[in-house]
């Protein structure tokens, strides 16, 4: 069994960790210095017990799953949505670390030890920083709080995505989102531009795309930003003849379409 002595000797002078002990079923925990953003520290555990003289055997460091459970209290999932699944996974091969049914781990060989303590480390803090994503997407662009509405769902998307509409026309949606039953097509209607002809161009071009897809199997929604009134009547008119329009004030609106399909 390792010895709880050989560990604090590795650590004894490194600023990044704050205790060390050793847990009735013999793991080693860690408690380092980084924090998630609630102020709780990051703890890494040594999950195999090998003898620290061993210059030959790696060492296995996990976080026993506490990161993804700590965002599972925040109702974040980093796994389901698209864009959250990407953030997560660059993280992970940033810092060499490996993932598998919400525990995050990596093999260091015993002299690399501080090393794969800090990698660990910083990989749970990013990770568990994909709250931020959650909480600032109000702030960011209209597509942004689209998506936002979309990932609550925890459906799978794809954004930027291409369907093959009538006479073989390719038709870009802005979001593609798949359920069990149907596939929805999602169109934004932002109004950022404080130019009415933009607002109009935008229109036409959602209302041609919407129309390309009349014969597609899916839904076409078409997410209208409400909070000024820049669309005209006319023209959101017309788009409602090939979509569902749903108003960005309105999110549980677009939550409950994507869920019933």
């Amino acid at each position: 069994m390792m010895e709880l002595t050989e560990v604090k000797d590795r650590f004894k002078s490194c600023p990044l960790v704050e205790e060390i002990d050793m847990l009735p079923k013999g793991h080693v925990r860690i408690s380092t210095a980084f924090r998630y953003p609630d102020g709780s520290s990051v703890d890494v555990f040594i999950a195999d017990r090998p003898s620290l003289l061993s210059k030959i055997m790696p060492m296995t460091l996990t976080d026993f799953g506490n990161t993804f459970l700590w965002l599972d209290q925040m109702d974040i999932r980093p796994l389901r949505s698209a864009r959250r699944r990407r953030l997560t996974l660059d993280i992970l091969e940033t810092h060499g670390i490996e993932h598998s049914k919400g525990v995050l781990s990596c093999n260091v060989a015993p002299q690399e030890l501080a090393i794969g303590v800090i990698r660990l480390g910083q990989a749970c803090i990013r990770v568990a920083d994909l709250i931020f994503t959650h909480r600032i997407a109000s702030q960011g662009s209209f597509q942004e709080e689209v998506e936002s509405i979309i990932e609550d769902t925890s459906l799978d998307y794809e954004q930027n995505a291409k369907i093959i509409g009538r006479g073989d026309v390719v038709v870009p949606v802005d979001f593609l989102v798949r359920s069990s039953e149907l596939e929805t097509a999602i169109f934004t209607l932002p109004a950022e531009s404080s130019h009415a002809s933009v607002a109009k161009a935008r229109a036409e071009n959602v209302f041609a795309r919407c129309y390309d897809l009349r014969d597609w199997r899916g839904q076409r929604v078409a997410a209208l930003d409400d909070r000024r009134l820049l669309y005209r009547d006319e023209d959101i008119g017309r788009i409602r003849e090939v979509a569902t329009i749903v108003p960005i004030s309105q999110p549980e609106a677009m939550r409950d379409l994507l869920l019933a399909a």
